[in-house]
């Protein structure tokens, strides 16, 4: 029941969500630490960005996580407001360009 109310919550908040604030959010938890800066992923932790999981699953898996896997972080210490404008930093990174469209690697 409740991780069902932090969906709902997340998901009511989804629409106010602040990429800025997220990234600012992101950086200052430490979640940069294991994922990286662009949240490209890293040796000691998964690729978030670009095309993040559903924000329901990324709260979940901030909420639930064992920690074996990352810490939990509980909504003392990250609220539902900015896991949803992390989500929204998550969201708001967008995809590298392909081999293809970069001159110098297209360019035989």
């Amino acid at each position: 029941a409740a991780r069902a109310a932090a969906g709902v919550l997340l998901a009511s908040s989804a629409f106010a969500a602040d990429p800025t604030k997220g990234k600012e959010i992101y950086v200052k938890v430490g979640c940069y630490a294991c994922h990286g800066y662009d949240a490209q992923g890293a040796s000691t932790g998964p690729k978030l960005a670009p095309d993040p999981m559903p924000a329901d699953a990324l709260a979940n898996y901030i909420r639930n996580s064992g920690t074996n896997m990352m810490p939990p972080y509980s909504e003392k210490v990250l609220g539902d407001a900015e896991v949803a404008d992390i989500h929204a930093y998550l969201v708001s990174i967008k995809k590298p360009p392909s081999a293809k469209e970069l001159p110098l690697l297209s360019n035989p």
